[in-house]
């Protein structure tokens, strides 16, 4: 189930996250990293917006995610498509939150 507004993605139960090698290797681009984010609980990400495409995959815990005029809980497995110049923020769960960000457009 994939939930959609203002070109932002949400795939929800995406990915197997007990690899997390291979996931970091499917995240890299040619050249260059990505990053791991480790979140405690109530951080947030206020509204912001990048210059490039993001993936991010969420490894455990949970975040609200929202954006322009949606929202979405998302957990382990799940994957947020985000264009470059999409108004966004987050906020960590009770659990916190640790999610891989790759600085481009990932196919799941």
């Amino acid at each position: 189930m994939s939930t959609q507004s203002e070109k932002v993605n949400i795939l929800k139960n995406a990915v197997d996250t007990r690899d997390l090698k291979e996931l970091v290797y499917r995240c890299l681009p040619e050249q260059g990293a990505v990053e791991v984010q480790n979140d405690v609980p109530g951080k947030e990400h206020a509204w912001h917006v990048h210059d490039t495409d993001e993936t991010l995959i969420i490894l455990e815990g949970s975040v609200r995610f929202y954006w322009t005029d949606n929202e979405a809980v998302c957990t382990s497995g799940d994957v947020i498509v985000l264009p470059r110049h999409a108004r966004h923020g987050s906020v960590a769960l009770e659990d916190g939150a640790k999610y891989i960000i790759a600085f481009n457009h990932i196919s799941i």
